[in-house]
């Protein structure tokens, strides 16, 4: 442990099967994903990176994490937007699908937008990510604000969309709203990356 801002602190890598490991399963909002405590007790780890460096070591990761589970989030949102169009298409009301409805066409519509903004987002995060730029803690907190908010939107008007089915254990809205708010927490809320973006703006403004 180290001070507010990590100083002192440090990061270590060693074996989940090794000794001094105690792994317990923690139940979250998603039970279609695995979820685990672990405990260490003198456990054998090897230093990862310099020592007295893990706090930034850590904000280095977790730029690169949330490009990679902003690329999840806009698959995820993808296939929400897919079911929707997919459901509405095929659910007729007075003689005529769902779909025709401009209530409906107007959810489906704004889906799609945040999902472009989204993916637009992404590509830029995966190239601050691929190309090591200096730009990527912008870039990385961008993707991860957008796929956070594309993901739970696309979910919510998902559920939306189906109607009163739309909250049943028969349809599957339900895995794809449980995702989604379990990825927006996941390495960070959206407020927290949200902070980090501004950060990251006001850094890039000063240099």
């Amino acid at each position: 442990a180290g001070s507010d801002a990590g100083d002192g602190a440090s990061l270590c890598l060693g074996p989940l099967d090794g000794g001094g490991v105690a792994r317990r399963t923690v139940e979250t909002l998603d039970p279609t994903r695995s979820h685990a405590k672990i405990d260490f007790d003198g456990a054998e780890a090897e230093p990862l990176g310099a020592d007295g460096e893990g706090w930034a070591l850590t904000q280095r990761l977790l730029d690169r994490a949330a490009v990679l589970f902003a690329w999840e989030q806009v698959g995820g949102s993808n296939a929400a937007l897919e079911q929707a169009k997919a459901y509405a298409m095929e659910r007729y009301t007075f003689g005529r699908p769902i779909a025709g409805h401009q209530a409906i066409k107007h959810k489906l519509a704004n889906i799609y937008v945040k999902n472009t903004l989204a993916r637009s987002n992404c590509y830029y995060g995966a190239w601050a990510l691929s190309t090591d730029a200096p730009e990527l803690p912008m870039a990385a907190a961008t993707a991860r604000v957008a796929g956070i908010q594309a993901y739970y939107f696309a979910s919510k008007e998902n559920i939306q969309t189906h109607g009163g089915m739309g909250f049943t254990w028969e349809f599957d809205c339900q895995f794809h709203y449980r995702r989604a708010k379990l990825l927006s927490v996941n390495i960070g809320s959206e407020g927290v990356w949200q902070d980090r973006l501004i950060s990251a703006i006001e850094h890039s403004r000063a240099a």
